[in-house]
């Protein structure tokens, strides 16, 4: 029988709460879904659609929605996520009709794009469902002492240490919600960037400072008494890697500002830190000079209605980091 693939209404609140606990064990499902799927985004409430054979719900996909800017002008966009289909109903092309339907409604929905980096098994169903592959997000890394680079032995590891300390820099306060000093940094960030999710005081309070595992920190970069900088901190891999999970920076503050976060995470016990960046922005800003090194990467994603604007699948617009995730928690 064929599957039924519908935009999810509020009668369908607890079977798309259901599979989010499926698709990730031990989410507290309520806060995740008052938090990403409601009005509480500055954005808009999440738009799904849900599919079932035969009566039995079989899998979901949604959209989070995101303001953009773009060549200066503020579009509607989404964030992918959520997306999961049951065992027993795999490999039989479900995930592609979700993506589908999905881009189906895009112009109902006034979607202009859909973005985002997913993991591997996300990849082939979203390029069924009309993703295209625009370049790639890597990840950029940086020690901080001796046993990152294979010297553990304490005096080793601890004259390391010392060396790449940064001196005399910026330093990070913690930010406040609606915190006025992120609006002043957006504002002069914004023309830096041609493409970009709004980083404004509202989105960094509702990305970091209300997110349910409140496991991210956000930060407003200080010099002499004012904001050069905003950004979002984890610590990962058993707080060995403090993730710059996202930042911007007012312009020529940008490796300032990685000073500033490199010399608040040597006060931890992490051994690196890392940021991810669309690949091409990261070699623009010549992450080598605060000594970040180029490891990984994976697609970058992005799909438009079929009559959509082109400047979304232009991967030299783009600035991507790790705000524009569904996940309140990396680790």
């Amino acid at each position: 029988m064929a599957f039924d693939v519908r935009a999810a209404t509020h009668a369908d609140q607890s079977e798309v709460a259901a599979l989010v606990r499926e698709m990730i064990p031990g989410v507290d499902v309520t806060a995740r879904l008052d938090w990403l799927y409601t009005d509480r985004n500055p954005a808009g409430t999440a738009l799904t659609w849900i599919a079932s054979e035969n009566g039995e719900v079989a899998g979901c996909t949604s959209y989070f929605p995101f303001r953009l800017q773009l060549d200066g002008q503020p579009v509607r966009a989404a964030l992918g996520g959520d997306g999961y289909v049951r065992p027993k109903f795999r490999r039989r092309g479900l995930g592609g009709l979700l993506h589908e339907a999905a881009r189906r409604d895009m112009h109902a929905n006034d979607i202009g794009c859909m973005y985002g980096a997913p993991g591997a098994m996300n990849v082939t169903p979203l390029k069924h469902g009309g993703s295209r592959e625009v370049g790639h997000v890597a990840r950029w890394v940086r020690p901080l002492r001796g046993a990152a680079l294979g010297l553990g032995k304490p005096p080793f590891d601890r004259l390391v240490r010392g060396i790449l300390r940064p001196r005399f820099v910026p330093y990070l306060d913690p930010m406040a919600r609606f915190d006025p000093r992120v609006d002043e940094v957006w504002e002069l960030f914004a023309p830096t960037v041609r493409l970009a999710a709004i980083r404004d005081a509202a989105f960094y309070t509702w990305r970091f400072l209300e997110s349910p595992s409140h496991r991210e920190p956000a930060f407003v970069i200080v010099r002499g008494g004012r904001p050069i900088g905003a950004c979002a901190l984890e610590l990962m891999n058993g707080a060995q890697t403090m993730r710059i999970v996202d930042l911007i920076a007012v312009p020529g503050q940008w490796h300032a500002c990685l000073s500033a976060i490199v010399r608040h995470a040597a006060e931890t016990e992490a051994h690196t830190v890392d940021i991810k960046l669309m690949a091409l922005d990261g070699r623009r800003r010549h992450m080598w000079r605060s000594g970040f090194m180029e490891r990984d990467s994976k697609p970058f994603l992005v799909v438009i209605p079929v009559d959509g604007d082109r400047r979304f699948v232009d991967p030299m617009r783009w600035f991507y980091c790790g705000a524009d995730s569904d996940l309140d928690s990396l680790e």
